[in-house]
């Protein structure tokens, strides 16, 4: 009986079946790795950034401006939402008091940092001087943390150099440097301004300063077919209730040019 070979069988039995075979597969197969072993190396030498985003910290943006905490959070990767505004005694306006997540927390790319702005320190009720000397309302007015603003004086009840009323009013609220105008007493009003419109200007100081005023600032106006000197016009007006030494201005006719 007599077997034949299977057709094609042991003649090309591939790359495998053979010692040079795969030795030639072995060595392909270290060249090629080498070359991917110097690609990444190549890649990461060249571009040091990593390949994939990963996760960072949260940094700190507490007692940053709004501006800089911004950019701060975005060149991590973080997207920023101010939640509020609210006052603070001590931050300035403008600057971050509060973030949630807090500094440090490690958070995926593109998440959310919820921000709380500084709407500056509150205002502070301004204090009661009325009836206190002038001396004193200042310095209460100062240590409240306001400036003292324009004095204006009035006839009033009590005696010269007491405060009648501050402005604002007391217990309005107002920012720590605002400031306070104070209404200050002239003292009572007990003389009553004389009518002096129409007196030369000699007989008007004279009338004035006799019955304890102060004759204070003259103008002067231009009246054709009037002498000059004479009084046109008197403020406060005659009949008006003026403490003693209140000023009583004048406007009087001068020549013209």
């Amino acid at each position: 009986m007599e077997f034949r070979r299977p057709r094609g069988v042991g003649r090309d039995r591939g790359l495998l079946a053979t010692i040079a075979g795969r030795r030639f597969v072995k060595q392909a197969a270290i060249v090629v790795g080498m070359f991917l072993a110097g690609f990444l190396v190549t890649i990461f030498w060249v571009f040091p950034a990593p390949l994939l985003k990963r996760e960072h910290a949260v940094p700190r943006v507490l007692d940053l401006g709004a501006t800089e905490a911004r950019q701060r959070l975005e060149a991590q990767g973080f997207r920023l939402r101010i939640e509020d505004q609210q006052s603070d005694p001590s931050a300035p306006k403008g600057s971050i008091v509060w973030q949630d997540p807090p500094p440090g927390v490690v958070m995926a790319p593109n998440s959310q940092v919820a921000l709380i702005v500084s709407d500056g320190p509150p205002d502070v009720p301004v204090p009661d001087v009325a009836s206190f000397p002038r001396a004193l309302a200042e310095r209460v007015l100062r240590a409240a943390g306001f400036t003292v603003g324009r004095a204006d004086t009035l006839p009033a009840a009590t005696e010269a150099g007491i405060v009648v009323q501050s402005r604002p009013s007391a217990g309005v609220g107002r920012a720590v440097g605002t400031p306070i105008d104070l209404v200050i007493s002239s003292g009572p009003a007990e003389l009553t301004v004389p009518l002096v419109v129409g007196l030369s200007l000699a007989q008007a100081r004279e009338q004035i300063e006799g019955l304890g005023l102060v004759l204070g600032a003259t103008g002067g106006r231009v009246v054709p077919g009037r002498p000059e000197g004479l009084v046109l016009e008197q403020r406060p007006p005659a009949g008006t209730r003026s403490p003693r030494g209140g000023r009583v201005d004048l406007i009087v006719t001068r020549k013209g040019i």
